[in-house]
């Protein structure tokens, strides 16, 4: 972002000061109103002047949010990205997924810059404050395996549920760092894992190539009981998918999985060591 131009008018430092001590850090042009008690045209000439100073980005039509002081001089901060990513595609359906999700869901610790949204509205990719908002197009009856998690002290956003999370990340694998990514979150969540649900989910879900990726993971670490493998086994198919389709297309192949092993298992033991 350019440099934000520092000078606030009296109505502008108010509203900034009120806004921001009502935890409204993204409001709307009426929630400006209320407090600035000006008419519409005389608030939205204000929101214009804050966005050309840099105080204010508009995220919609109508609806802005605050730069916060901590973002500095070039406007950049990772506070609330989830909250942002909510206020960009609501009211329409959607839940933070892949790669987004596995932090939300401290799959993993590795630092996200890339938001994915899932949502059945088509949407350009958006760049705000030093991350890209990338919106993945499924149908609305794919929008399953939500919660609402707390992203900060009084807002909440929709995003996949940790077995939710794992399939979507195995059946798209460049969306979360490839297999290493999602099996070492696998085995880092072994113990909060709901081996019941997963299975119902895989049956749902109905990719065979993800039940493939899933048990060799699970048959690799020894997670999941004997039954949970003979569940996820009788969902295979007999053609041959790769472990990780972002990688070339060798490797040796395993029959019990119907999998071309691109990567060595030992690799996938290996990073749960580090």
């Amino acid at each position: 972002m350019e440099k934000r131009k520092r000078s606030l008018g009296k109505i502008e430092s108010q509203l900034l000061s009120v806004l921001s001590s009502m935890d409204k850090t993204i409001f709307t042009i009426k929630d400006a109103q209320n407090v600035t008690g000006t008419s519409p045209v005389a608030t939205r000439l204000v929101l214009s002047d804050l966005v050309k100073k840099k105080w204010l980005i508009r995220l919609t039509p109508g609806k802005f949010l605050i730069v916060p002081f901590s973002a500095g001089q070039d406007g950049e901060h990772s506070e609330n990205w989830y909250l942002i990513a909510k206020n960009l595609i609501e009211p329409f359906p959607y839940y933070i997924s892949y790669y987004s999700a596995l932090e939300i869901n401290e799959i993993t610790i590795q630092p996200v810059f890339n938001i994915y949204i899932s949502t059945p509205i088509r949407r350009q990719p958006k760049k705000i404050l030093g991350a890209t908002y990338k919106f993945i197009y499924i149908q609305e009856k794919d929008i399953w395996g939500i919660e609402d998690v707390w992203v900060t002290q009084s807002q909440k956003v929709k995003a996949s549920n940790i077995e939710r999370t794992i399939i979507d990340c195995l059946n798209r694998p460049e969306l979360c760092g490839g297999i290493s990514e999602i099996a070492k979150g696998i085995w880092i969540k072994r113990n909060s894992i709901d081996y019941q649900k997963i299975v119902k989910y895989l049956k749902h879900f109905n990719r065979k190539s993800v039940a493939k990726r899933l048990g060799l993971i699970f048959e690799t670490y020894g997670i999941g009981e004997e039954k949970i493998l003979s569940e996820i086994k009788k969902l295979i198919s007999p053609s041959y998918a790769l472990l990780d389709p972002t990688l070339e297309n060798s490797g040796r192949f395993l029959d019990s999985w119907k999998l071309r092993l691109n990567i060595n298992p030992e690799e996938l033991i290996d990073i749960t060591k580090t």
